[in-house]
């Protein structure tokens, strides 16, 4: 048995959370999700199993997973009953009290935030049995802590959205439209982000790629080299490579390629049975 559910935040929140994800599984069969960098942050509540996270032991119950420069496999063998909070790029940010360059590349324990309030919240979906009501507990959480965002936020977010929409720019670029310079700009972003302007700007160009060939997989790479801003197919193939682990030939004869970061459907096509 395998229940993957995509639900929609309220409108109040829908700047913040791009959407939540609800997976139960029975666990007779192994389940392989793989992680990609993915230009989003998500906050994870485990009801069932743990997951284990390949060559490194289990991922902590309940956890804030920051934005990831590097691939992973996670695999269960038991019964999940998991729901996960999709954040927009900067949408954790007024909820939790630490910059996000804190979390990168990591998994953080809810407990290890010292947080009160979201440990209590971490309480309650753990002793709630119907999603749906722990997803109503969670906006309720949300709800009380979402208090004025701030210029800094608004200009990363103006920043992110020039990302998305223009494969090619550089940084300079990006820090003049945030109108600060090129230092204050680098900080900046990697506090309300969680990673370094060029690196994130990297992240998105991969999430392009993979966007690009869900409605197209049989596109030739030079094509797709130039609409995804690289200067030759051989840099797409190894910034490929670095996020996801394998060349794009190997992604496609393996799985269906899907953007989190630009799909607006929310599919989910990670996950496998062995």
């Amino acid at each position: 048995m395998k229940e993957s559910k995509i639900l929609y935040p309220s409108p109040l929140l829908s700047r913040y959370i791009k959407y939540y994800w609800v997976l139960k599984t029975d666990g007779i069969e192994p389940v392989l999700i793989q992680t990609i960098p993915s230009g989003c942050v998500h906050l994870v509540f485990h009801r069932g199993d743990n997951l284990n996270i390949q060559s490194k032991g289990w991922q902590p119950k309940n956890f804030v997973r920051g934005q990831f420069s590097i691939s992973g496999n996670l695999i269960s063998k038991g019964n999940i009953d998991m729901i996960a909070i999709i954040f927009h790029p900067l949408g954790l940010n007024p909820f939790v009290r630490c910059p996000m360059s804190e979390l990168y590349n990591r998994y953080v324990d809810v407990e290890d935030l010292e947080d009160a309030e979201l440990n209590h919240l971490k309480r309650i979906v753990s002793s709630e049995r119907e999603a749906q009501v722990c997803i109503q507990q969670i906006e309720s959480f949300l709800m009380r802590r979402l208090v004025d965002i701030g210029h800094n936020y608004n200009r990363i977010e103006s920043v992110i959205r020039l990302i998305a929409n223009y494969p090619q720019t550089d940084v300079d670029t990006l820090a003049k439209d945030a109108c600060l310079g090129y230092r204050q700009f680098k900080r900046i972003f990697t506090e309300y982000v969680g990673m370094n302007p060029k690196e994130y700007y990297r992240v998105i160009r991969f999430q392009r790629i993979l966007y690009m060939l869900q409605d197209n997989p049989e596109m030739e790479f030079t094509d797709l080299s130039y609409l995804c801003g690289f200067y030759d197919p051989s840099h797409l193939v190894k910034d490929f490579r670095e996020f996801s682990g394998c060349s794009p030939t190997q992604y496609l004869s393996s799985r269906s390629p899907y953007s989190t970061f630009f799909s607006k459907d929310c599919r989910l096509n990670s996950i496998k049975y062995h």
